[in-house]
């Protein structure tokens, strides 16, 4: 939410130059930072923070909302597919690496021993289903026993010991084995319907420090969703991010409500000034007449 807040005050005061100089504006002609109150330095600090604790789940949201905030920050559209691609490049010579190599030879890197671990499930999780993939399979136990209608609202099996963490990071598996295939797709319908008025919020605005706000909270909410039930169905590697509103964890609802409420102030400060214009304007065809 931090980074969200600074990228968005930093490219809102330098919209004129982005538009001349698009891309150039954000670096100032510089390949390197030239001074430590850059974003990129800023950026680079707090990413870096965050993944040393190690937490390289929301180090890896961090990373995709700083894109998002360049995406959306007025640069051409090709910067975009720039960044798009180094990513998924990334990405894919990551696993690729770890396929080739083996899971032994990154565990051996000091610091990064359980992501190993979670790579190892993400392959194979009934490989070793008793250790590392014993979360990833007994969420799969999970959502096969759900079906297309759940086996009822707090009759789930795998949250009684079978399932480790299910009340944080696989909350959502337990939700598809208690309400089923349709109730967790209406949950996560209500969710995108949530993002996608937060997306709309941030289009129509005119102020544009609300607007990057908007689009950088729905990012946040999109990025957060992708990477839970992407890690629960075994699409991509275990993270251990919590699923939005539903998940426990205390700072996290704690921060994606500072988010909606500034979604929500955002709305009605745009709607205060677009009242304030209309109310000028008849004033001023009132004085005319």
């Amino acid at each position: 939410m931090v980074i969200i807040w600074f990228l968005a005050h930093k490219f809102a005061r330098i919209q004129g130059d982005i538009r001349t100089y698009d891309y150039q504006a954000l670096t100032k002609g510089h390949f390197l930072p030239h001074h430590f109150n850059d974003w990129r330095v800023v950026s680079v600090l707090l990413l870096g923070l965050v993944a040393s604790l190690p937490d390289l789940g929301n180090a890896t949201i961090i990373g995709l909302e700083i894109i998002i905030m360049i995406t959306v920050s007025g640069i051409g559209f090709r910067w975009f597919s720039v960044a798009l691609t180094g990513l998924v490049a990334g990405a894919g010579a990551l696993l690729g690496t770890i396929a080739i190599f083996g899971v032994d030879v990154v565990s051996n890197i000091p610091g990064i021993g359980y992501v190993a671990k979670r790579f190892s499930a993400f392959f194979n999780p009934f490989e070793d289903v008793t250790n590392a993939g014993h979360q990833l399979a007994n969420s799969y136990y999970a959502m096969s026993n759900g079906g297309w209608l759940g086996l009822g609202l707090g009759n789930s099996i795998e949250k009684n010991g079978y399932l480790p963490e299910a009340h944080t990071d696989f909350a959502f598996s337990i939700v598809i084995e208690e309400l089923g295939l349709i109730g967790a797709s209406l949950i996560l319908a209500i969710l995108f319907f949530l993002i996608l008025r937060i997306i709309v919020v941030g289009i129509r605005a005119r102020n544009t420090f609300n607007s990057m706000m908007a689009l950088g909270i729905a990012g946040m909410l999109l990025i957060q969703t992708f990477v839970n039930v992407g890690g629960i169905s075994g699409l991509i590697p275990a993270t251990g991010v919590t699923f939005p509103f539903l998940s426990q964890g205390g700072s996290s609802l704690l921060i994606i409500s500072i988010g909606i409420a500034f979604v929500l102030n955002i709305d009605a400060n745009e709607k205060r000034e677009i009242l304030r214009e209309e109310i000028e304007r008849t004033a001023f065809d009132a004085e005319k007449e």
